[in-house]
């Protein structure tokens, strides 16, 4: 039998002790900042007594050395390529009220018609027990690897923490002698190879008016008699001003998916166009909208918060201008407008990059090889419509990365429900440990 062979086979008679990991996994309440306990309690302990690891350290830079990330390191015997792994431990909370729209409890995981639900199944403790076991499982065999291979499992990515999570966890295995490492990140997507994904920006639209009683309104808007105040002298209702903002933005969200051809990320999967994901070019998300503070009162100020997704390759700052133009666009016919501007700004909390790793990259045939391997199809190579950490990983640490993982982020990813595939989870493990046999070995 073919060490691969032998791997998936160790796997298969695992299954269980696997799920059993992944369910003690979710239990383990870790919203961001709040990530020790699942990270010292259960992580680490497995990578020291359950692994063969050569190192295992924690990377803790965080102010009150609270959040630890988990380092796993294994020293291949010659000059073979190094593989990384990466997956984050933190999950999006669950508050009273989104707990009420689940069918299970979030933190005690349900194991049910093939899927395990539970907060975290899918983003990304699912992935995360599916690399960690596929290492295992490489390490139970007799197989000798000649490249270097590590796992990080880190905090911070659900709130744009990078600086505490993914970052110093490569940095530290970079300094420990990992040369020119390729990485594969586990975020969930249907077992497909993400080459490239969006990156996101936040912004915020503030549009001034000028409050007076709702009973005097029709000054407002309507011409009066001589002598009489009317128009903005007596109030400007925010709200108006706010639609007309949306519609604005409406039209250029409508223009920039006209005009992004964004490769994969924007065109679907490749060679095989039966990718889950769909097509992701562009978005204009205005997540919080607010107008007036008094239900007695015109509407004298409003606010837009919002989200924009991009493809990897537009220009960044070329889209910011064309939001702010838009938002100008609006004074051209406001008096108000041209004399009190509406504000914006942006990147106060979130400046999150793409990444685009080529698909022709050795470490990428490499999985795509073991993926056919596995399942007997052909890989498909598709974009991640979301963001995560491979991006900081490719700019701030210079190593080239993709996501492989099993699920997808329509499988109640910050949603109630979530959940993974059973049938995913295993072979996105096999497909995990076929790539380790065959890049480091």
């Amino acid at each position: 039998m073919k060490v691969n062979d032998e791997i998936e086979t160790w796997i298969d008679e695992h299954e269980e002790e696997l799920i059993d990991f992944l369910v003690e996994y979710i239990g383990y309440r870790s919203p961001t900042g709040d990530e020790r306990a699942v990270q010292r309690t259960h992580v680490e302990p497995f990578f020291r007594d359950e692994m063969a690891w050569d190192d295992v350290s924690i990377v803790d830079v965080s102010p009150d050395s609270d959040r630890p990330n988990v380092n796993g390191y294994l020293a291949g015997s010659g000059e073979g390529p190094a593989l990384l792994f990466n997956g984050h431990s933190d999950v999006v909370d669950v508050s009273d009220e989104a707990e009420r729209r689940w069918t299970t409890d979030p933190w005690d995981a349900v194991v049910d018609d093939g899927l395990v639900y539970g907060r975290g199944a899918n983003d990304m403790k699912g992935p995360n027990t599916a690399m960690i076991w596929a290492i295992k499982a490489v390490m139970e065999s007799d197989v000798e690897l000649r490249g270097d291979l590590t796992l990080s499992i880190v905090v911070g990515e659900e709130l744009n923490e990078q600086q505490y999570g993914s970052i110093p966890a490569t940095n530290a295995l970079l300094e420990m002698g990992l040369e020119d490492p390729f990485c594969i990140n586990g975020e969930p997507t249907s077992n497909e190879v993400h080459v490239e994904s969006a990156g996101t920006f936040d912004f915020r639209i503030e549009i001034p008016g000028k409050e007076i009683h709702t009973s005097q309104k029709n000054l407002t808007r309507y011409p009066q008699r001589r002598g009489l105040p009317q128009g903005s002298a007596v109030g400007v209702d925010a709200s108006i001003h706010l639609t007309e903002v949306l519609e604005k933005l409406r039209k250029l969200e409508h223009q920039w998916n006209m005009r992004y051809d964004a490769g994969v990320y924007g065109g679907g999967g490749t060679p095989v166009p039966t990718d889950r994901q769909g097509l992701g070019p562009i978005g204009i998300n205005c997540s919080i909208i607010r107008a007036g503070e008094y239900v007695a009162s015109l509407p004298g100020s409003a606010t837009i918060e919002g989200h924009v997704f991009y493809p990897p390759g537009a220009d960044v700052d070329r889209l910011w201008g064309e939001i702010n133009d838009a938002v100008e666009s609006v004074a051209t016919t406001s008096d108000w407008l041209r004399d009190h501007p509406i504000e914006t700004s942006w990147k106060e909390h979130v400046d999150w990059p793409p990444f685009e790793t080529p698909r022709d990259h050795p470490a990428c045939r490499t999985l795509g090889n073991a993926i056919t391997s596995v399942t007997g199809s052909e890989p498909i190579y598709s974009g991640f419509k979301a963001v995560c950490d491979n991006a900081y990983v490719q700019r701030e640490c210079g190593v080239d990365a993709v996501s492989f993982g099993p699920g997808n982020v329509l499988m109640g990813a910050h949603g109630p429900d979530e959940r993974v595939p059973i049938d995913q989870l295993l072979e996105a493990t096999k497909v995990y440990a076929s790539t380790i046999v065959d890049y480091c070995g």
